[in-house]
Order: structure tokens, then sequence, then C-alpha cells
């Protein structure tokens, strides 16, 4: 929609104008707009963009000059004894005002503060001068009871429909610009001055508003959503002003978005409309507190809908008073010599130079971050834009939390796992770290259980690193760490579990047990054994024990036995009782002995492959479990499972392979079954269903025996053209499945197949006993044998 009431104040202005008539052809859609009646001088309203450093820099200016008696600021009214927070020590922006519903945690809404936005310097100002502040908004409580206001529950509920989607957009255009952000960035945002053309700009507002369909004058609910919503909040900011003039207060001013400007200054309408249409609005229990939050969660629209793409650069510009572009590019400067890059003193004047002429070629009255990134990218990042990337991200945007002070109200689960935290020295950061727990020291064990407990009621504050875990022992463990400001409404949801973080893990935990299956259960199982709950261990074996005996799915008893057998080490590692677990699981391997030969009859290759990661995994916890009777028993499973030809190769190849790397079986004997299994006489799928369960192991079987790689070579060179083109997406799947290395060694020991080279390899080596006698009693110490 084009705004004709702007658009023929820039008719030849701002499209056709020389760069040095910059700053006045940005600034010529405003003034040319017909001015409203001022009204009472008693208000003032400050019309602002949200999360704009111009604007934030302009209230504070104009309250210095007028000095109000309060201070009226868009925002949830209910919020208004929160405001005694602000000022104190421990307050510090980033931060957001958080609203949960009682009933249902999930539904939240958030209304952020940055210290550059106009909202956070007006609630400033009013602390350090004593003057009241007041949020004039809708109630929390009735925006979040209603469902269209914010329909999928992020607090972005004051999102304007048409031109209020963004009217600085409409300005813009009918300025000539093609982009708002840098108009507005041009006006307002890069002004030097602190004064801002708060009336001008609700001028604009008030001509663009001319273009919205009006709210029937009875103010009837059949108007639409949106309209009706915004009349609503719009007549209770009207009500709010109208109640701070009773109480007698000389000078009011209003901080509000410039959208809502032109409805609140002036001589306000009658009452009794206002109030009709706010009678009888529906409420919801809702609890308020200010939240921790990023500046990364600036980026992203917001309570206030208006999101920030480079909050970095906004405070930038408001904190920084001269020589802005100069003052920035050191810092980008000293972003990339942290990364051992050779930025000198001579780039940043460069780049300084480069984005001051950008902005004359095009303009602009002031390089701005498109100026800044460009020549950030051609001088200091020399092209690369990998290295503009992590500026961007540094810099630009930035990950900086936010902190509150420890006395604002919270949940009784988010006070102790602050206390928690702050006990066992575990920051909250906005940047991810890394984390490396010694569970044989008591601190770091104690870390671990805090960590293992949130993740079991949905607190993802850490995450572990599985793959290294693994390398280095069951001693050691490994997290990345990373807050969020959401984890504040996952910790709101999982309080009614419990008070304290065990008590809401351990309930939780049980709770979740009573709708999981085998598998579900051991899983949490083995979890609450990590995280020390013992009183959850007491919740889980009675239904550990009745889904064992009822779940018949022996791909479920699979899965079961590897987390309670990994349990069992935890007695050793963490002190917990496990006995009854060892019962539990030897229990499940008899029974996943007596109904896998029946589970694999029949079964095609793809079900096959499942299968077969549900047998390794169980294969693993067996060895592990070293318990002789069953691992016996397993042993003579999986022998039989490799005789079979009534089954997929992909499983009596693969139980062929655990047979041989255990030692259960001759390389001889399995040279024999692989080349029985590749003869000619057998289908081309069906053999290289075999080759691959076979190889899933690992490829440096074949690289280390030639005779297995002779007799596979031998195969893939007799097949026919069809069954070549068959069977090679089989093979392609096999072989790029092995590790880079694998397939490297396998590849030398192919191109060898059949040269001087193979047989040289073949020949035995002689060994100087002097020589090898050192290495040789240092490989027999490690490996525990006598020398």
């Amino acid at each position: 929609m084009t705004s004709t009431a702007v658009a023929p104040a820039v008719a030849g202005g701002a499209a056709a104008a020389a760069p040095d008539d910059a700053a006045d052809a940005a600034t010529q859609v405003l003034p040319h707009v017909v001015p409203q009646d001022v009204g009472e001088p008693r208000v003032r309203v400050l019309g602002v963009r949200h999360h704009g450093p111009g604007s934030a820099r302009a209230v504070r200016a104009a309250l210095d000059a007028w000095s109000p008696t309060v201070v009226l600021i868009e925002g949830p009214a209910d919020a208004d004894p929160l405001t005694v927070f602000v000022g104190r020590d421990g307050m510090e922006p980033p931060v957001a005002l958080l609203a949960v519903t009682a009933d249902e945690p999930r539904r939240a809404a958030w209304w952020p503060f940055a210290v550059f936005s106009p909202e956070w310097q007006a609630l400033t100002w009013a602390a350090a001068r004593g003057v009241p502040a007041r949020f004039i908004d809708l109630p929390a409580a009735v925006q979040l009871a209603d469902e269209a206001s914010d329909e999928d529950g992020d607090g972005d509920g004051d999102q304007p429909q048409e031109l209020r989607t963004d009217p600085v957009a409409a300005l813009a255009h009918a300025a000539g610009y093609e982009d708002p952000e840098r108009w507005w960035e041009d006006v307002v945002e890069s002004r030097a001055a602190d004064a801002a053309p708060f009336d001008v700009v609700t001028d604009a507002m008030a001509a663009l508003r001319e273009h919205e369909p009006a709210l029937p004058d009875d103010g009837s609910s059949d108007a639409p959503a949106h309209l009706l919503r915004e009349a609503r909040r719009e007549a209770h900011m009207r009500q709010q002003i109208r109640a701070a003039l009773r109480e007698g207060h000389e000078r009011v001013a209003v901080v509000c978005g410039a959208w809502h400007a032109p409805v609140l200054r002036g001589r306000l309408p009658a009452a009794a409309p206002d109030a009709r249409l706010l009678r009888g609005l529906p409420r919801r229990k809702v609890s308020l507190t200010w939240s921790p939050w990023t500046t990364s969660r600036l980026a992203l629209h917001s309570g206030y809908g208006a999101g920030v793409a480079s909050p970095g650069w906004y405070q930038h510009l408001f904190t920084c008073t001269d020589r802005v572009v100069a003052r920035w590019l050191v810092e980008v400067a000293g972003v990339l010599r942290r990364r051992d890059l050779p930025v000198s003193s001579a780039h940043v004047i460069e780049a300084t130079r480069l984005a001051q002429v950008l902005a004359a070629v095009r303009g602009r009255p002031h390089p701005g971050l498109a100026e800044v990134t460009e020549a950030t990218r051609a001088v200091l990042c020399e092209g690369d834009d990998a290295l503009l990337a992590h500026v961007t991200a540094h810099l630009v945007v930035g990950e900086r939390l936010g902190t509150v002070p420890d006395d604002v109200p919270t949940v009784p689960l988010e006070a102790d796992l602050r206390a928690t935290a702050r006990r066992l020295r575990l920051p909250f950061e906005a940047a991810p770290r890394t984390l490396e727990l010694d569970l044989r020291k008591d601190t770091d064990l104690a870390r671990s259980r805090l960590l293992h407990r949130l993740a079991l009621v949905g607190v993802d504050w850490g995450t572990t690193e599985t793959s290294r875990t693994r390398a280095t022992g069951t001693f050691r463990e490994t997290w990345t760490l990373l807050w969020r400001p959401e984890l504040t409404v996952a910790l709101v949801e999982a309080s009614p579990w419990g008070a304290t973080v065990p008590a809401a893990a351990a309930a939780r935990v049980v709770a979740d047990a009573a709708g999981s299956d085998l598998p579900g259960v051991t899983a949490l199982v083995e979890r609450a054994l990590v995280a020390d709950l013992p009183d959850a261990l007491d919740g889980l074996l009675p239904v550990l024990d009745a889904r064992a005996a009822q779940d018949g799915d022996v791909a479920h008893v699979l899965r079961a036995v590897p987390p309670l057998v990994r349990a069992h080490r935890y007695s050793d590692v963490r002190g917990t009782r496990v006995e009854a677990l060892a019962r539990v699981a030897d229990a499940l391997v008899v029974r996943a002995c007596a109904a896998l030969p029946g589970a694999v009859t029949g079964i095609d290759d793809d079900a096959a492959r499942v299968l077969r990661a549900d047998v390794d995994a169980a294969h693993d916890a067996v060895r592990l479990r070293d318990d002789p009777s069953g691992s016996e028993l397993w042993w003579r499973t999986v022998s039989a499972l490799a005789d079979r030809t009534d089954v997929s190769g992909v499983l009596s190849g693969r139980a062929t392979r655990l047979l041989l790397d255990a030692g259960h079986l001759d390389p001889d004997e399995a040279a024999g079954r692989f080349s029985r299994a590749l003869s000619r006489g057998t289908p081309a799928r069906t053999t290289a269903a075999w080759a691959e369960g076979f190889l899933d192991g690992g490829g440096l079987l074949l690289a280390g025996d030639r005779r297995l790689l002779g007799v596979l070579d031998a195969w893939v060179g007799a097949l026919r053209d069809d069954d070549f083109t068959d069977v090679l997406p089989l093979l392609r799947r096999t072989f790029g499945a092995l590790p880079a290395g694998e397939r490297r060694a396998v590849g030398t020991a192919v191109a060898q197949l059949g040269t001087a080279g193979a047989a040289a390899a073949s020949d035995d080596v002689e060994l100087d006993p002097e020589l090898v006698r050192a290495p040789l009693a240092t490989v027999l110490r490690l490996l525990g044998a006598a020398t």
C-alpha cells in the first residue's frame, strides 16, 4: 500500500538529491506532512522505533529537557511492580519482561530491552530521578488470554497488519529509499544531535493511519481481530494517560511505538468509548518477572515486534559519540587480530576512507552498516566472506547475556538452580563453553549430576559430546554449555514437578516411564542413575519388571539390554546401587537369545539393517557385562545365525564377522565362508548384502587379510554388467560408510593385488631381535603381560 499523503512531499526530492543534500533529502518526507493539533501541553508523546539507538538517545535528551513528573511506557501494565528493579546492582541489559500463564507455562510472552532501547532509557531515567514509571499497554493477563493476539505463543501479539507491519517502509519508499532500515538510520539512528523529530514522525504516522480501515463506532466485536486488538491496546493506553492526569501530574511523558503516537497525543477523546471497548476482556492468571536476554535474540521479532538484525552495531551507535566508523573498525580489527590475522592500523584507516566514500557516492549523510560492512569485507577481510561472517557473529550481532538481581521474583525451581550453579561455579553464559568433567572429583561429579537432572526436566543447558566421552572412558564427560533465554520458560514449565532440581527430575522421570515402552524405560533407568536419583529408581524398577515381562518385541528387548548394562558400570564410577539391574539385564539377554532366531526369519534386507544395529548394540553390551552363562548363550545364538542360509545376508554376514573379531571363528574358516557367500551360484544382490554385513565392522580387515580381499576382488571382477549395475549402490554404501583412512588402506591393498608389491608384502620379514626387544617389552607391559 502506498502513502499518497506523503508521496508528494518527495517528488523530485530524495531520488534526485545531490550527495551534499543527502541528509535533507532523507528527512524531506517528514516536514511536508501537515502537523496536527498538539493539544494538551501537560502530555508529550515520544513516538519511537523499538530498539533504536537514535530514538533512545533522543528520548533521554527530551526527558532531560522537559523533566516530566511521570513517565508512561508501552509495555504490559501488570508489570509495574517490576520497575523497582531497574537501576539496581545486577540489572544489566539485555533483559526481558517475561509473562507466563499459570495453567499453561509453555504459553509465554517476552518484552525485551537493550541498553539502546528507548523504553529502557526512559525506565533508567525515571529510576535515577525517583520519577514514577508505569507501563500502559494491555496487561499481560489480557494479552495472553487473547488467543488471536499470539497464536504462536512467542509474545509478538502487537504485530500490526498491512501498513502497521512496517510503517517505516512506507515513509522510506516515499523518501526514495528502497531499504527502510537505511532511511530510518539516516533520519534518526545516525543523527549526531540528540534532538529527534518526534512531532513530525508522529505527523507522518498519522498520514499513514488515514489509509487504515477504521473500527466501527460502536466498537463491535465483529470487526477484524487485528483492528479490534489494536483499538483495545490504544484505548488502554489512553485510559492510563487519563489516570495520570487525574492524579495531578503536570508533565506526563509517553514513550511508545511511533505507530501509536498519533492517537495518544493532543486532547484525548471522551473516555466512555474506550471504557466500553475494554469492558469484560478475558484474563488469565500470569506470573511476571525479569529474565536475562541475549543480543542475538534481539535480532528476532519479539514482544515489541521489532527485531534488530545488528544489535552490536546499534549498541555502538548508542554508546559512541564521535568518530563512529573509525572506532567501529578498530573493534573489527581487534576481532580479526584475536584470530591471529595481520590487521594493521593502515587497514583501519583505509577501510574508514572507503566507507566514507561509499556513503558519499550513494548520497547518504553518514556511512551506515552496509558501507562499513563492505569496507570490512574489501580491506580488513580481503574479500573473505568466512572472515566477514565471523565479524558479524562476534561483533555485529554479538552474544552477550544480560543479568538480573538475585531478588527478582522467580519460581522456586529456578532459584534452586541458580543457587546450585553458583555453588558449583557454573556461570550462565550466552556463548558455547566446553566443560571437561572428571567424575572422580566431587565438584565435577556434582556438576555432571546437575546437568543430567536438568536434561531430564527438559532444561537443556548442557549437551554431552558422546564420542569424546566414550573415547576417554566413563570417568570423564565432555559437555557444551549454552544458556538461552527460553530455558527460563522451560524452568517455569518444569516447576510443577518439584521445588528443587533433584525433586523435579525424580518426579518427571517416573511420570515419563509410565508411558514408555521397554527400551524407553531402560533408557530412563540409565539416565536416573547417572543423575543420581535413588528415589526415582525406586519408582522405575517395578515399571521395568512389568515391561520386561510383557514386551515380546525382540527389537525392544535388544535395545533394552545396553542401557542396563551400561548402568551396571556406574556402580564403580558414581557409587550408585545397581545390583537389581544386573538381574533384569541377564534375563533380557536370555529372552533375546530365545526370540532372535524366529525374529530374523523372513525379513528383507532393509528390515535386517535396522535389526543389525540392535544386534550390534546388544552384542557390545553382552561383552561388557561379561557374565559367563549369558555370554555362552549369546555366542551360541550368534553362531547359529551365522550358519543360516535362509536369512538376510546382512545378518548372517554380520554374525560371521562378530565371531571372527571375537576369536570364535578361525580366519581360514572365515575366508572359506566369505568365498562360499560370494560364489557364482548366489544371486548378486544376496551376495552384496552378505558382504555388507561382514564388512560393517570395519575395512581394515580387508586391508590386512589379502585372502579376503582377493576373494572380494575376484567376485567383483566376475560380475556380469547387469549384475554389477545392480549391486553397485550396495557396494558404494558399504565402502562409503568406512572412515576415509580405512578406504585409503583398502584402495592401496587393492592396487597391490597381483603385483610384486603384493608378493613382497606377503613374504615373511626377518626382524632384528635386538631392535624389537625394547618396544616389544613396552607393548607387553601395556597389555599387562609378563616380560
